[in-house]
């Protein structure tokens, strides 16, 4: 018998080459790394979403607040004798937008429920009468309603505007 020079090797062995160890987990770990890497993307644009939504809901109260304190100082002029006399000598906020509803002082508070960080506020003010083009018919009086209103935190603020005309007496 014939003695082999090379070793036996069994079926479907191959000759490692020295170059390809550790190829594979390299490419494991990349392939982790990239899964990672797309969980963690995923991850902050769910944040984003739920801080979206939460500041869209604090504006959807600021504003429910805010109109809520409009359509009572619209109440208030329109029923209220003394409330009417008070707008009447009451001057124009020069910049509704910038009111603070303290500065000048507020004319009446409204109520939005436990649910907001302050309850919203009203400044009523005359504006101007409004007289008929003809002759010998009574005018009517003009007032502006303004409402400021914070949502669940004070940096969501809605200010709104309306115009009250009151029939003549």
């Amino acid at each position: 018998m014939k003695a082999l020079d090379r070793p036996v090797t069994s079926i479907g062995s191959f000759p490692r080459s020295n170059k390809q160890r550790g190829a594979t987990l390299i490419v494991a770990l990349v392939m982790l790394l990239l899964i990672s890497l797309l969980a963690i993307g995923g991850m902050q644009g769910s944040v984003m979403q739920e801080r979206m939504a939460s500041n869209a809901h604090d504006g959807a109260m600021s504003f429910q607040a805010s109109e809520a304190a409009l359509r009572q100082g619209e109440n208030d002029i329109l029923n209220t004798l003394v409330t009417r006399q008070n707008a009447y000598n009451e001057t124009l906020l020069a910049s509704p937008w910038d009111w603070d509803g303290a500065n000048p002082a507020a004319s009446g508070t409204g109520n939005a429920g436990p649910d907001v960080s302050a309850q919203p506020v009203y400044h009523l003010a005359r504006l101007a009468d409004v007289c008929p083009i003809e002759p010998g018919q009574p005018c009517f009086e003009r007032y502006l309603t303004t409402s400021r209103a914070q949502g669940g935190s004070n940096e969501a603020i809605t200010v709104l505007q309306s115009t009250v005309l009151l029939p003549p007496e």
